[in-house]
């Protein structure tokens, strides 16, 4: 009698954790992020400053990256102005030297810390150019900071 009574418990058990998983995979499904607007269309691609080598990704899935896979995050334009969340990756260490592990070391630490960014963002008629908003300094005499999208190689 013990028997067919524990038997039922775990089978009860069972059904409750394949009822959760499937409300879980429905509630994935069902709440994604909302479509790209025609202005975040136009962001999705490869953008260089023009300053340096380093590009930055904007992919479909509201993510970004940087060529040199130091900062990844996620970004959205609300009201003609460019989000961006951003953090730094984990670097492993490259040897058991001491000064290895304590960059590896920071720059775990500096992961969890999110950095947000927002400039006015304004996509010139070609399609392949933008500008964002930025301090008036020597490179941005104008404060802006101009950002060509790098063509499919």
């Amino acid at each position: 009698m013990k028997l067919d009574s524990l038997y039922l418990k775990r089978r009860r058990v069972l059904l409750v954790c394949l009822a959760g998983l499937l409300l879980g995979v429905c509630a994935y499904c069902f709440t994604g992020d909302e479509p790209l607007t025609a202005e975040e269309q136009q962001l999705v691609g490869e953008w260089s400053d023009g300053t340096s080598e380093i590009t930055r990704g904007f992919h479909a899935d509201r993510t970004i990256s940087t060529s040199d896979s130091q900062y990844v995050g996620r970004w959205r334009i609300e009201d003609g102005k460019l989000k961006v969340v951003a953090w730094e990756l984990i670097e492993l260490p490259r040897s058991l030297s001491l000064s290895s592990i304590r960059l590896s070391w920071n720059s775990l630490q500096r992961h969890f810390e999110e950095e947000k960014y927002s400039w006015q963002i304004d996509f010139q008629n070609d399609g392949r150019t933008m500008t964002l908003n930025h301090p008036v300094d020597e490179l941005h005499p104008d404060g802006k900071w101009l950002w060509t999208k790098q063509m499919d190689r």
